[in-house]
């Protein structure tokens, strides 16, 4: 098994494609390539995989099929650390005996196991030697495929290869310089999830592990209001509705007061960059009194270059704490 951390970022498909000569001159990246990468994910009809936070798949990419499965692990300020384990295959099927190698759900039988949803997108990758680190880059864009309609799919992953999980928020501020971003949360797997049942979309979860210690709660509660803020944004992509800048709002509100309350428990750890919390808060009454179409809402809400550096810096922050 393979443990895998890395820092997932979104942006506008377009804005990618834009600015990604730049980007990638920008951060020095050698070893660069392009490939077309085909998933098809797997589940029971009752998506009992997804119950059990664990996902398979099948990619195609360059002719050759890796049969990947993949524990939900954790995510904190859009770094994601899970469980991976990978096979190469001889063909476009399921192999069910390497499943014995893995901690596979008890009340899944692999017999029910059919295709459930899709992701198809153009990934260019390389790596960035950054300080003593060494970290791969990978831009997607494409498209989700889940219940018969087609939603893109834009996201900058940054993993580390070797090295200081921190220098992941290092280059993640150097592309905020470059184009708007936002961090995330949600793996591509969760998406398809969330556009085929539209139920889970509407699920947010959060558990405080802070007992008996006044900053941990604090800092989890920064974590959770950081957290429903990416949820909110992310959620403008796929399912809009009117409530949505009203909860961005309202996640960003709270994390202010939170991130304020912090310096009070520990006044050696003031977070630098709270003047961005007033830049963001008037840039979303000034979306709210255009009354923007559903279709450009997410548009606006990743136009500024400083929404990706409140964020990012925050979970730089965050991970000092």
């Amino acid at each position: 098994m393979a443990k895998e951390i890395e820092l997932k970022l979104t942006a506008l498909p377009e804005d990618i494609e834009r600015v990604l000569p730049e980007l990638v001159k920008t951060l020095r990246v050698v070893d660069l390539q392009e490939t077309f990468l085909t998933n098809t994910y797997y589940d029971t009809s009752e998506a009992l995989l997804n119950k059990s936070k664990v996902a398979l798949r099948i990619r195609e990419k360059g002719g050759r099929y890796i049969q990947t499965f993949k524990t939900k692990g954790k995510s904190v300020a859009g770094v994601h650390q899970r469980g991976e384990w990978e096979w190469y295959l001889a063909s476009n099927k399921l192999d069910e005996m390497l499943l014995s190698a893995v901690e596979w759900p008890e009340n899944v039988d692999v017999k029910n196991l059919a295709p459930y949803f899709s992701t198809n997108f153009k990934r260019t990758s390389g790596v960035i030697n950054y300080k003593d680190s060494k970290i791969e880059l990978a831009v997607d864009v494409g498209y989700i495929e889940a219940g018969g309609v087609r939603s893109p799919l834009s996201e900058i992953e940054l993993e580390i290869i070797e090295g200081c999980v921190d220098s992941l928020f290092d280059v993640a501020s150097e592309i905020a310089k470059i184009l708007p971003v936002m961090l995330a949360d949600v793996s591509k797997a969760e998406k398809g999830y969330r556009q085929r049942n539209q139920y889970l979309s509407n699920k947010f979860d959060y558990t405080f592990n802070c007992e008996g210690d006044y900053k941990a709660y604090i800092k989890n509660l920064i974590e959770e209001n950081l957290a429903r803020w990416i949820y909110w944004v992310d959620r403008a992509s796929y399912k809009y509705e009117g409530c949505v800048l009203e909860e961005v709002k309202c996640a960003l509100v709270m994390l202010k007061g939170v991130v304020s309350s912090y310096g009070c428990v520990d006044p050696l750890s003031v977070f630098r960059f709270s003047r961005l919390f007033d830049s963001e808060l008037n840039r979303l009454n000034e979306i709210h009194k255009e009354r923007v179409d559903e279709g450009q809402v997410v548009s606006r809400l990743l136009s500024s270059k400083e929404t990706g550096v409140l964020a990012i810096e925050l979970g730089r922050w965050l991970r000092n704490l």
